[in-house]
């Protein structure tokens, strides 16, 4: 008659399988976890870029002296570049020579060292 049970041999391997399926499923989490971090960062920083680039729209001429190199976004460094254009017809003309400006493109990075993000729009002077 043979014994009921299992043996310790098919114990160990039980456990063995079960800690490697454990394993992987705490690496997927924590993996998880990281990626929906990054994205409520990343998500914070296009609101704050926008809510930037809205207020610039709400007030072009403000933006020489608001749009610069070195800025703040809600704690996260940005770098903002505008180009004063001109209106030819229905095309844009931007260079950095032009003295009464109807419009400017904008470029902001952000972060500024090491951009994740860059937005680019056009804000009209009306």
């Amino acid at each position: 008659m043979r014994a009921q049970g299992l043996t310790l041999l098919e114990v160990i391997l039980a456990i063995g399988v079960l800690a490697i399926v454990l394993l992987a499923f705490t690496g997927l989490q924590i993996t998880s976890l990281r990626a929906s971090a990054q994205g409520r960062i990343t998500q914070a920083m296009v609101r704050e870029a926008q809510n930037f680039l809205e207020t610039l729209r709400a007030n072009p001429t403000s933006i020489p002296g608001r749009c610069t190199q070195t800025l703040s976004l809600g704690g996260t460094s940005a770098s903002c570049q505008y180009i004063p254009c001109s209106l030819n017809g229905t095309s844009l003309n931007c260079t950095t020579g032009v003295s009464n400006p109807r419009a400017y493109r904008i470029t902001l990075e952000v972060p500024a060292n090491r951009p994740r993000m860059t937005l680019e729009t056009v804000v009209y002077v009306p």
